[in-house]
């Protein structure tokens, strides 16, 4: 392999895929990144065996071949170097570097050890934005379960039917869906995409805001952009029913602003004094939606923010950090919270959107 390439390329590239390098293990060349010059294009390969990425980089190919190199050395040199061009060359294992006066050489593995990440042949599922995708992702993610006990839980919930692709995520005390349009849906599929794998797939989308071909079949999930291939195995198992708990009118309904009700919340939960951070939420018909909390060892407190009410007085205990967690990524803005009294869910919704809505279950006082 003979390249040359500028640093600031390859430097974002390593950066892109060296997060998905296994760090613990037993293979030693999980912990490398493959590169390969094929075709008139660099690519950079990298896979924990749950997830892998082909990365381009844009690159002057005098000759072709591949090579493994440990991801964490390489990274920290190409960052070291400084911008302008790159020329890489390979020879017996051992991939040269120099840009100026610096030369390093650097010991790899051979290309053909490195796991294969599967190519999916199924043709094009659906076609999305990327700003679309991981906006449904960020709403809804935080939702799905920390540990894996009940896997499918650990993992978003995805149903394409008719361009409309629906993302769902619960840990079976709160439940966050999102609805986005998409092209090319014109099979019904449901899968399971493990929550890790998505986070993942955000930070390599970055802030970009392009088309995603996105390709399915039974046990992988791969998204494709002209700068990248990200590849996922899916959850096996069957999603829980979650539409049964959605309620399907409240009692009462109170529409503030989000900042506001941020803050509100945010100064009752200083005063929680628990593990879960329960506050007590009164809204009231003449205007208000309070927050109070208090305990035995910080004392305790009250805030209160200004409303539009519908409805009767009503109180009901939440998980305060459950509130903050979809606060913190809805746009600002007015949204509204929905109640049926103390024991029946809560839904939270962005204010005259229609396609995202959030359920919390309430506490017991």
């Amino acid at each position: 392999m003979k390249i040359s390439c500028l640093e600031e390329n390859l430097a974002k590239g390593l950066s892109t895929v060296s997060r998905l390098v296994a760090t613990r293990g037993t293979l030693e060349i999980l912990s490398h990144i493959l590169i390969r010059a094929e075709k008139g294009r660099l690519l950079l390969s990298a896979t924990n065996l749950e997830i892998g990425i082909n990365y381009k980089v844009g690159a002057k190919i005098e000759e072709e071949g591949s090579i493994t190199v440990p991801a964490r050395l390489f990274s920290e040199l190409i960052n070291e170097l400084p911008e302008g061009k790159l020329d890489l060359k390979t020879e017996n294992n051992t991939i040269y570097v120099k840009s100026g006066d610096y030369e390093s050489h650097i010991k790899g593995l051979p290309a053909d050890e490195f796991p294969l990440i599967p190519k999916i042949k199924e043709k094009k599922s659906f076609q999305a934005t990327t700003s679309d995708l991981k906006s449904a992702i960020n709403l809804v993610s935080f939702a799905s379960a920390l540990d894996e006990t009940r896997p499918v839980l650990s993992g978003v919930y995805t149903r394409l039917d008719k361009n409309k692709l629906v993302m769902a995520a619960t840990d079976s005390y709160r439940l966050a869906e999102k609805e986005i349009s998409v092209n090319g849906g014109d099979k019904k599929i449901e899968v399971i995409i493990p929550t890790r794998s998505l986070a993942e797939l955000t930070r390599v989308i970055g802030d970009t805001d392009e088309n995603v071909d996105v390709y399915l079949d039974e046990n992988q999930v791969m998204f494709e952009t002209d700068d990248f291939e990200f590849t996922s195995r899916l959850i096996e198992g069957k999603f829980p029913d979650y539409k049964q708990i959605i309620p399907g009118g409240s009692e009462t309904k109170a529409i503030c602003e989000s900042t506001e009700f941020v803050k509100v919340i945010k100064v009752a939960a200083l005063f929680s004094g628990e593990s879960v951070g329960s506050v007590n939420l009164e809204i009231k018909s003449k205007g208000k939606i309070s927050a109070t909390s208090s305990s035995s060892q910080f004392g305790d407190s009250t805030a209160a923010c200004e409303a539009e009410v519908e409805g009767k007085d009503t109180e009901i205990v939440f998980n305060s950090r459950y509130i903050l967690d979809v606060l913190s990524n809805l746009p600002s803005g007015k949204i509204s919270l929905e109640v049926n009294g103390k024991l029946s869910p809560g839904v939270l919704k962005k204010e005259g959107d229609k396609s995202y809505l959030y359920v919390i279950m309430p506490l017991r006082a």
